[in-house]
């Protein structure tokens, strides 16, 4: 592309945020923007408080019809939490025209963007991703009545009504940042919103400090786009700034020709939303290494060949990849299981090996997947329950890939299992392939109806409720409206009411008979239930709700919890 050069640069503010909208643009290699509210709020307050802003760097480029092909993106102005939003600010570069591409420098560059420009939507709190009421919409604001440590805060435009100038419950002022940025001078807020003279100093003193503030850079050219990405690799291999699956997706971005990498993430991302799961990029890369690479650690060491090299390069199994991601995740969702029942991702990686290194479509309804299924969802459910990557889980996913293959060649895998190897994992996992019998006690005292190991608890305990075709529901089966009705010397003891609405009063029933049932007694009902069958078949049905050999009366709800419990315990412990 040229002589290669490197100069010192220097860009008033003003100038800067203008840039972020043409001039100045982020690569495709660059990770998205993570920075919290709390970040730009101290950032905001660095700057107030004169520290150093640091150094950046750019790469100057003048764009060629060589360039044009590689995708770029404008700086995100509004941002929202929970989408991947860089992918959707795609920019077309003009035919021989400056731009100056931001290798280092972009959270800090977006940080003053948002704060002084824009918004920030942050997903209000216990509400779940996807929905949009549950994103409340976020500006900067300066508190000037009062002397605290960090004046600048991000309120609720719900609140404030996007009040320039805003009065908060305890006679609190503050002022809007844009509103202090773009005003001529401090006078001009003075008589606008009658400021106090302390409150003028305040905001006398940000807009010198923010009007004062110059963005340094050192600016690069003449380099070509791999030689651009691979100085923004070795910028951030060393230290922490970047995740190290932040770097992997970068080589993998910068490398694609033919699928453009962040925007097809993007797109899976939202694909497997739809299922009730929230994945992101550091699952897309991890899943790649497990299934590809002969090393399933983050690490830069080995991977960028591995993606780089034409014959071994995984861009033309793309499509084939994030299908068998989808059906990983809708056989997952087949079982019951959903983001907040899974806990980590990474115990979804050994199934996705299966399903896509054996070709498998649609496991979830597929007539020739029905003798895997049940092996598969007893080793999910098994594994969230003895929580297997709770530590060292790079360590645990490669004793695991071991059970699929030991014929790795270096860089790439495309080895195919006759079946799931349930027992050689288990195997392999040795003692860390463990649950005590006082944990699975814990676990089903302590899970009530609808908490996190609720249904994988449940649907170890009844494998026979098909869940993805018929509508279950947890059902106490001594009714929690009955629980008054229960003997004195039990309901006295407030320990009891846990225990009477854990796992071990629950199980899996029909919405249809769930509804019929209603809160009847349970000897009533299991009478009802039965009262068809012949006494061999009783028996079995007894047996199958962990019944059997317990007195259903509500005198003896105190032996009927601690005997179902022990009958729990004991399968649990023989199947796990």
């Amino acid at each position: 592309m040229g002589t290669k050069t490197s100069k010192h640069c220097s860009e008033p503010l003003f100038n800067v945020l203008n840039y972020l909208s043409g001039k100045y643009v982020l690569p495709s290699f660059q990770r998205d923007f993570v920075w919290k509210m709390e970040q730009i709020e101290d950032l905001f307050n660095s700057i107030y408080n004169g520290y150093p802003f640091g150094t950046m760097l750019f790469w100057h480029i003048t764009s060629t019809t060589l360039l044009a092909k590689e995708p770029f993106y404008r700086f995100l102005q509004h941002y929202h939490e929970d989408k991947m939003t860089q992918a959707s600010q795609k920019v077309s570069l003009l035919p021989n025209t400056d731009y100056w591409v931001v290798l280092d420098g972009q959270q800090r560059l977006t940080s003053l963007f948002i704060g002084l420009t824009g918004s920030y939507k942050k997903r209000a709190k216990y509400q779940r991703k996807g929905n949009s009421a549950t994103y409340p919409e976020y500006k900067l604001y300066m508190l000037v009545s009062q002397k605290v440590a960090n004046p600048f805060k991000f309120l609720p435009t719900d609140e404030t009504k996007d009040y320039e100038c805003y009065l908060d419950k305890n006679g609190g002022k503050w002022i809007q940042l844009r509103t202090i940025f773009y005003a001529n001078k401090t006078r001009d807020l003075v008589r606008l919103y009658s400021l106090k003279d302390d409150e003028e100093d305040k905001v006398d003193d940000f807009k010198k400090a923010i009007n004062s503030l110059n963005i340094e850079y050192s600016e690069i050219a003449g380099f070509t786009y791999n030689e651009a990405t691979d100085i923004f690799v070795k910028i951030n291999s060393g230290g922490t700034i970047l995740d190290m699956s932040d770097i992997l997706n970068s080589i993998i971005v910068s490398t694609w020709k033919k699928v453009n990498a962040k925007e097809e993430f993007k797109n899976l991302v939202e694909r497997i939303s739809k299922h009730g799961f929230y994945i992101n990029t550091n699952y897309i890369v991890k899943a790649i290494l497990f299934l590809f690479n002969d090393n399933v650690k983050f690490q830069i060491q080995g991977f960028s060949n591995f993606i780089s090299d034409p014959a071994k390069d995984i861009e033309g199994k793309w499509g084939s990849f994030c299908d068998s991601v989808e059906n990983t995740f809708d056989l997952l969702q087949s079982f019951g299981l959903n983001h907040a029942s899974i806990g980590g991702y990474n115990v979804t990686l050994p199934i996705l090996y299966y399903v896509y290194h054996n070709g498998i479509k649609d496991p979830a309804n597929s007539v020739n997947f029905t003798n895997e299924k049940p092996i598969i969802k007893k080793w999910i459910l098994s594994a969230i329950l003895i929580r297997i990557f709770a530590h060292s889980s790079d360590s645990m996913l490669t004793k695991i890939r071991h059970a699929f293959t030991n014929d790795i060649n270096q860089y790439f895998i495309d080895k195919a299992v006759t079946a799931f190897p349930e027992a050689d994992i288990k195997k392999r996992l040795s003692d860390d392939w463990y649950i005590s019998e006082d944990k699975i006690r814990e676990l089903l005292r302590s899970t009530k109806k609808g908490e996190r190991y609720s249904i994988p608890l449940l649907s170890l305990l009844f494998p026979n409720a098909n869940i993805h075709q018929t509508a279950f529901e947890q059902d106490h089966l001594h009714p929690m409206a009955r629980y008054q009705q229960m003997p004195l010397r039990f309901t006295q003891n407030k320990d009891n009411k846990k225990l009477y609405d854990s796992i071990v009063n629950l199980h899996l029933l029909e919405k249809s008979k769930n509804a019929q049932k209603n809160d009847a007694e349970l000897k009533n009902w299991v009478i009802q239930e039965t009262k068809s069958l012949s006494q061999m078949q009783k028996q079995v049905w007894l047996k199958e709700h962990f019944l059997d050999g317990l007195s259903l009366d509500e005198k003896d709800i105190e032996q009927f919890l601690k005997d179902r419990e022990n009958k729990l315990t004991q399968y649990l412990l023989q199947i796990i």
